[in-house]
């Protein structure tokens, strides 16, 4: 466990500006308007992905093969050891929290699929509950703040690629929200903090990029301009940013960009991924697997 943050900080931060990164997108500054502080929650070299914070900032989920199979962890937010939520011979990823930070959706390999499934992490000796069963891959499930349903990407009803779908939190018959082409995907969502919109990655009209929607399938929005990757977007409880992914510096950094769209600025200068917000707004924690050590940190973005 350390904090990085005074001179050390700054001269470290200040070499890599003045190295600085060219860009193929210069709708992305490369350069943060400070130098941002950051914070390390997991020290271990074990491969680890997919953190968010709980609802009431206490806890940090993600997953992890630290066990030798991947599978769901909790740290508390101001690090120290972690607490394995499954133990499952199969593969389990891509957790969220429900509302009331109760209870947490996943995908697993456990039932010979992927699919999505749903435990109570308060209740102990709790077992995992399937919400869908088919053959199709379904994965990477986000709650929505309105506990009402969970959106999760899948390649049903495709030859190749994925769309986004919901399933109700108690389970039932899914509702399709996007629609792409035959090799082309919608993922990786999260919802806007009234439950009203969507936020995702897609490679539609062969340009990745950021969009949103609203839960009906209207309005779609494209928000990330210019070449380069851009994903595992996550919008802000005050619903004006949105943090996401990019390559578009050479290796893959953090950065916002306003939720209507519009510029976006580097936050990360020493590589990030899965980036998620703090309750607050005031943090967002990712992976890193750039110059630093591999692992799981939050960076000030209350600037």
């Amino acid at each position: 466990m350390r904090i990085y943050g005074g001179l050390l900080l700054m001269v470290i931060f200040t070499l890599s500006l003045l190295g600085g990164c060219s860009s193929d997108d210069s709708t992305t500054p490369e350069n943060p308007a400070r130098v941002p502080v950051l914070f390390q929650i997991t020290d271990n070299d074990d491969f680890e992905a997919n953190p968010t914070y709980s609802p009431d900032g206490n806890w940090i989920l993600f997953e992890s093969n630290v066990s030798g199979n991947r599978d769901i962890f909790r740290v508390s937010a101001d690090g120290g050891p972690s607490t394995a939520l499954t133990t499952s011979l199969a593969f389990d990823s891509s957790p969220c929290w429900s509302p009331d930070g109760r209870s947490i959706a996943f995908e697993s390999e456990r039932d010979s699929s992927k699919d999505i499934w749903v435990l109570d992490v308060e209740t102990p000796g709790a077992v995992p509950v399937q919400l869908t069963n088919t053959d199709f891959k379904d994965g990477s499930p986000c709650w929505s703040p309105n506990n009402d349903f969970i959106i999760f990407e899948s390649n049903r009803d495709k030859v190749g690629g994925s769309d986004l779908w919901f399933v109700p939190v108690g389970g039932g018959a899914v509702q399709r929200l996007t629609t792409t082409d035959n090799d082309s995907y919608s993922q990786s969502a999260d919802w806007s903090p009234d439950g009203e919109h969507v936020v995702f990655e897609s490679n539609r009209n062969d340009l990745v990029a950021l969009y949103t929607v609203t839960k009906w399938g209207l309005d779609l929005t494209q928000i990330t301009q210019g070449t380069g990757y851009k994903g595992h977007p996550s919008w802000s409880p005050d619903g004006e940013e949105i943090a996401f992914e990019s390559t578009v510096s050479g290796i893959s950094e953090i950065y916002t960009v306003a939720a209507t769209g519009g510029e976006a600025f580097r936050v990360t200068m020493h590589g990030g991924y899965w980036p998620s917000w703090s309750p607050d707004g005031n943090k967002l924690v990712y992976c890193n697997y750039g110059d630093t050590e591999t692992s799981i940190w939050t960076v000030e973005v209350d600037w």
